[in-house]
């Protein structure tokens, strides 16, 4: 879409390493319109994040509850502080260390940030990405881009231009192609609005990292309320699912749960390590939590290429290096109803 019109045709994927094409984006978002680009950790769904119209079109692009808040990505500090009330120590300690790089931090939001963009909120998360693309960018628009990840609300994450043209391609006006992600999974998202700090999403930086920075720090486990308002993006119950059923399953409960199966469903299981090879079509990860991270939203897209209907993946350990893992899947696995059982 541009300027509220539907858009003629399916977006086109252009070079982000040429600079017409980022001026082309950057003109794009100016006029209120969408840019996929990518990031280090997902594709994002770009607009200009002062705009209140522009922003309500990426809700309405993805199907994204108003309750979800989005994330303002920004160039560095300096354009981060005209967004917030203040920006303590911890911020800055953060953001020396970590910016640019997958970390979203959430501070008190200044009266510049729409309230499309909060979600209703007091607070404001920002990031500054890593990726080349998504820098220059930002550089040439100029301002900060709202930007949620590239698909349909509760669907898998994109983490190249194909999957951003098949998921939406007919709701976008440009994808900028800066090639496969490398983290592959969303940013770590801290609040510093809260004493002590609260981990609210884990992602490529893990909790030791930060703490090294600010303190121990509280953890949000679980899911936000249905329909409440959400303190960051990623918090809701059910979150970055495959078309496919897809169930979590500790190791031991693997082959149980695959003979449990309907015979009129196509079967695929997910192992981590060097676990013994299941009974049915499979796929093996090493056991190393940045490298499933880096490899976990490209193998699920690629599974439901391939017409899977159902995916059971083994459950990774329960500790701190697996914990962003762990929580993506955690939610993909949550059923459409809760109602519904394995």
């Amino acid at each position: 879409m541009l300027n509220g019109q539907p858009a003629a045709h399916r977006a086109k994927i252009l070079d982000g390493a040429n600079p017409s094409a980022i001026e082309a984006a950057a003109a794009i978002l100016r006029a209120g319109g969408l840019v996929a680009f990518p990031t280090e950790t997902v594709y994002g769904l770009g607009a200009d994040g002062l705009n209140p119209a522009a922003v309500a079109r990426i809700y309405e692009a993805k199907g994204r509850p108003s309750h979800n808040p989005l994330i303002l990505h920004v160039s560095g500090p300096e354009a981060a502080r005209p967004l917030v009330v203040d920006w303590p120590e911890a911020a800055q300690k953060l953001a020396e260390r970590h910016w640019p790089g997958p970390l979203t931090i959430v501070l008190l939001a200044s009266g510049v940030v729409p309230d499309i963009v909060r979600a209703g909120n007091p607070t404001v998360a920002v990031r500054s990405p890593k990726h080349p693309v998504a820098m220059e960018l930002l550089r040439t628009f100029g301002g900060p881009l709202a930007a949620p990840s590239a698909n349909r609300s509760t669907e898998t994450s994109p983490t190249k231009p194909d999957h951003v043209l098949n998921g939406m391609g007919d709701s976008i006006d440009l994808i900028l192609d800066g090639g496969r992600t490398a983290a592959g999974i969303e940013s770590t998202i801290i609040t510093l609005a809260e004493t002590p700090p609260r981990l609210l999403r884990p992602g490529p930086i893990g909790i030791e990292e930060l703490e090294a920075v600010v303190g121990t720090l509280a953890r949000f486990e679980g899911f936000a309320p249905d329909n409440a308002a959400q303190a960051a993006p990623g918090m809701s119950r059910r979150h970055y699912a495959p078309k496919a059923r897809l169930t979590l399953c500790e190791p031991s409960e693997l082959p149980a749960a695959i003979s449990r199966a309907g015979r009129s469903e196509k079967v695929v299981a997910v192992v981590i390590g060097d676990g013994p090879k299941p009974p049915c079509d499979h796929r093996r990860l090493p056991f190393d939590p940045k490298g499933v991270s880096a490899r976990l939203y490209a193998l699920l897209h690629d599974l439901d290429s391939e017409n899977y209907t159902r995916i059971f993946f083994q459950a990774p350990p329960k500790t701190d290096e697996w914990m962003a893992v762990r929580d993506r899947l955690t939610r993909a696995a949550t059923p459409d109803s809760m109602d519904s059982t394995d």
